[in-house]
C-alpha cells in the first residue's frame, strides 16, 4: 500500500513538474516575432557587424525595441 501511494505521489510531482515547464516555455503574447524579412535580415547583420550584440540588433531589427545610445 505504501509502495502504491509513494509511486503515484511521485508520478503526480512529476505530472506537475511538467505542466509548470511547460508553462514556462510557453510564448507570451508580448513576444511574439513576425516572419523575418530580407530587409530585416540584412538590418541585423549590419548591426552585428558594427559591433552590436545579437538580442540588441535581433530586438532592434525585428521587433523594433531599439536602445537609445
Amino acid at each position: 500500500m505504501k509502495r502504491k501511494l509513494l509511486t503515484a505521489t511521485v508520478f503526480m510531482f512529476g505530472l506537475a513538474l511538467g505542466g509548470t515547464s511547460a508553462i514556462a516555455s510557453s510564448p507570451s503574447p508580448e513576444a511574439t516575432v513576425p516572419g523575418i524579412t530580407q530587409e530585416m535580415a540584412r538590418c541585423v547583420y549590419e548591426c552585428q557587424s558594427n559591433g552590436g550584440t545579437h538580442a540588441v540588433c535581433w530586438n532592434c531589427c525585428v521587433r523594433n525595441i531599439c536602445e537609445l545610445l
